[in-house]
């Protein structure tokens, strides 16, 4: 558990300035591989920067309800406002600018460079506090989160400094004197043998000019009445890379013309000399940088693209909402309508033009004192039990980060640790085994969760012989009732669930222990359909192997007409009415 600090100084909109200190947690590299948080994140964006802005959130939830509540409200400004959603999809990238900008420095750049591109960021700087300050005026729009009040007034206090003022005025008159010189005339002199032995600058202009076949010119005819806006034929053109490479480096004689690259130098030096008198103008305003706006670029990453994830997911006709959170000694987890937003992502992908909430199974979960925290989930092979494990794991994250969630409601308290157990390959080189490394991995986790960690097991301990596996899964979930801990028990031991009143009385503890019975099927209407719905219930014993006999044709019944129907055997029913 680490302690997150702010600053009353440093706007934030992820963490409340007024709050000191904070409680977050990093997920283990096993909790992120198994809930598939890379496929999560890939859902939220395209663009890679925005998921690296995605995923320092997610993978590093906040335990604080203060904080939840803080970005939840920021997000709902968003979602109820699109002119400011539309207005920070617009400044991010002038934001991201900014901070390259102030990177630049140390880059081997000419002076020249480094002026315009000071000149750029200026520019970017007015243009969003601008916007920010329009968008974010309360006499527009009645924003009601605290984040983006703020945020306004960081604006507001740029906007209202008399230096910006002042740029702001002069910065439309700055930036056409050093943008307009576009091409520059030079003289060269050639000796004898035609070979050039100097260069003049002759001329600067602001058209380019412009190339014309060499033929062209010789027979006169132009497609510029300008000479001097036309050319007789291209001699060489700079690489893009020029100005960063020294010439008397390998690169760099490779690269560029023995002659043309000094030439190139000697021009921008030139024009560095020309453009001194805007330099000083421009160190006027030395004091304003976008600093403020280049500490939120990560943050602004985030909530652009939650919205995006939002607005996929509406389209879809899937059901959002944001999470009521309860105090974290509750230990709950209600969610009415759940699914799991990765399988959403693999509709999406493998099916494109599918209205995936006409595919989607939604499911509740009811987890806490008053239902139980302990689950132990049963059901038949692909009937939903991983899925829902999963989708549990990934909507706490979600609701920790301060997004919405996927379900049509939810009450959740946060939790300090996620954990997961799933089934690995076996690592030869450790020779421990498969049952030797569940136990480790079991005992880690046994470490470092407490009574308010989420554990999420998947098929554990089913690598060893039935009876081991029962008396050991037995004794772990006596022990997570004694925790008090929260917890999905994904398995096929369905003696596990016969007898939780046993169970239950063992030991004492505030985790009731209770079975869930994942695709559950009444009568033999439908052998081998899978609902993918989730129920409370006694486990279904022995039918788990009859639904997959019924479902792929094998049950006595189902093997006894098809072998009568081959003539294989005789049909007791025909000989009986013959007799």
């Amino acid at each position: 558990m680490t302690q997150q600090t702010t600053d009353n100084r440093l706007i934030s909109l992820l963490w409340p300035g007024h709050i000191k200190e904070t409680r977050q947690f990093t997920l283990p590299d096993q909790t992120i591989q198994d809930l598939q948080i890379e496929e999560t994140i890939n859902f939220f964006d395209t663009d890679r920067q925005l998921r690296n802005d995605v995923r320092a959130v997610l993978i590093n939830p906040t335990v604080d309800p203060r904080v939840i509540r803080y970005r939840q409200e920021i997000l709902q400004d968003l979602l109820k406002f699109p002119q400011i959603q539309n207005m920070l999809e617009e400044i991010w990238p002038k934001i991201t600018s900014m901070t390259v900008y102030q990177h630049a420095v140390d880059r081997k750049r000419s002076s020249l460079q480094q002026l315009a591109w000071r000149a750029s960021e200026l520019e970017n700087l007015v243009e969003t506090v601008n916007a920010l300050t329009q968008s974010l005026d309360p006499q527009s729009f009645a924003v009601r989160s605290a984040g983006l009040q703020a945020l306004y007034r960081e604006a507001q206090s740029v906007a209202s400094d008399p230096t910006f003022q002042k740029l702001e005025k002069e910065l439309p008159e700055i930036l056409p004197q050093l943008r307009a010189n576009v091409s520059v005339t030079i003289g060269v002199n050639l000796d004898r043998q035609l070979r050039p032995v100097e260069a003049v600058l002759l001329d600067i202009r602001e058209e380019k000019f412009e190339e014309a076949p060499f033929l062209d010119r010789l027979l006169g005819r132009s497609r510029s009445t300008d000479s001097r806006k036309s050319g007789l034929a291209p001699i060489h053109r700079a690489p893009q890379d020029l100005y960063q490479v020294p010439i008397n480096s390998e690169i760099g004689r490779r690269r560029a013309d023995p002659l043309m690259a000094p030439l190139f130098r000697d021009l921008a030096d030139v024009l560095d000399k020309i453009v001194k008198p805007l330099d000083r103008v421009l160190k006027e305003y030395v004091s304003l940088n976008g600093g403020f706006l280049s500490r939120l670029r990560h943050e602004i990453g985030f909530y652009t693209a939650a919205c995006r994830l939002y607005h996929k997911l509406k389209e879809q006709g899937l059901a959002v909402s944001f999470p009521t959170i309860a105090p974290l000694e509750d230990r709950v987890c209600e969610i009415k309508d759940g699914y799991n937003m990765n399988l959403v992502r693999h509709l999406t992908v493998t099916q494109p033009g599918l209205q995936i909430g006409d595919q989607i199974v939604q499911n509740d979960c009811l987890m806490g004192e008053q239902w139980g925290r302990i689950f132990i989930l049963t059901g038949p092979n692909q009937g939903g039990k991983t899925t829902y494990t999963q989708m549990i794991g990934l909507i706490q994250i979600l609701a920790q980060a301060g997004l919405f969630v996927p379900g049509s409601s939810a009450t959740i308290s946060p939790a300090d640790g996620i954990y997961t157990h799933y089934p690995i390959e076996e690592k030869l080189e450790k020779a421990t085994g498969r049952f030797g490394d569940e136990a480790q991995r079991l005992s880690e986790i046994f470490q470092k969760a407490g009574r308010n960690s989420i554990i999420l097991l998947n098929e554990s301990l089913a690598s060893t012989n039935p009876g081991e596996s029962i008396y050991l899964a037995q004794e772990i979930v006596k022990i997570f009732r004694q925790m008090g801990v929260r917890v999905i028990f994904n398995t096929h031991l369905h003696e596990l669930a016969e007898n939780l009143e046993a169970l239950n009385q063992a030991v004492a503890g505030e985790s009731k222990i209770v079975s869930v019975v994942a695709s559950k099927i009444e009568g033999d209407a439908h052998p081998g359909h899978r609902s993918y719905h989730l129920q409370p219930g006694p486990p279904m014993g022995r039918s788990y192997a009859l639904e997959i006999a019924a479902k792929y044709g094998i049950r006595f019944d189902q093997l006894q007409m098809m072998l009568q129907d081959r003539g294989l055997i005789k049909d007791a029913s025909r000989e009986d009415q013959s007799s």
